[in-house]
């Protein structure tokens, strides 16, 4: 829309990956360059530590189309649920997974709450405390929290479909059972 607010905050190029099929499609186009899994894997720490988001397909497909690395203002699915008074929580399933921290290991320097976009994260008395049904489950607090205090467990919050045909008619089904205004 012609406006970054994250301008020289994250990167643009090479923040979404193309896998499988759908990567050699724009591989054939002359779009994206070809990534070793190392290569993969380094970006998406570098993402991860840098505060992008990450989202895919909800599908056990392992030829999945696209992991995007997001951020919280120019990304379409996230601003929805963190941005607007009224949120559609349902625009995008959580991950099956929750932040949980010990308090044991935890300094209380803040960088989870910080870095928490879904607000997930809250200081009483000095000390953070999650609310679970708002965490994202998206790992950000975990990835530089600097005593390990915080941790992503798994949590079954979503039904994970076996590939995007599957996904793709229940959405169908759902939308065709509502009643139109």
């Amino acid at each position: 829309m012609g406006t970054r607010e994250c301008k020289d905050k994250y990167p643009i190029q090479e923040s979404c990956f193309q896998v499988g099929l759908f990567g050699e499609y724009f591989l054939n186009r002359g779009e994206g360059r070809r990534l070793t899994r190392k290569e993969a894997h380094q970006l998406a720490d570098d993402y991860a530590k840098l505060g992008l988001i990450f989202t895919t397909e909800n599908t056990r497909d392992k030829n999945r189309f696209v992991i995007c690395c997001c951020c919280d203002c120019c990304c379409a699915l996230i601003r929805g649920m963190t941005r607007f008074e009224i949120k559609n929580e349902n625009c995008s399933a959580k991950s099956n997974y929750v932040a949980v921290i010990n308090h044991a290991l935890c300094k209380e320097c803040g960088l989870c709450k910080k870095r928490c976009v879904f607000n997930a994260i809250t200081f009483l008395d000095k000390r953070p405390s999650l609310n679970a049904d708002q965490c994202y489950g998206c790992g950000l607090c975990a990835v530089t929290c600097p005593t390990g205090a915080v941790r992503l467990h798994r949590k079954e919050r979503s039904p994970i479909y076996a590939n995007g045909l599957e996904l793709c008619a229940k959405i169908y089904r759902e939308n065709r059972s509502k009643s139109s205004p």
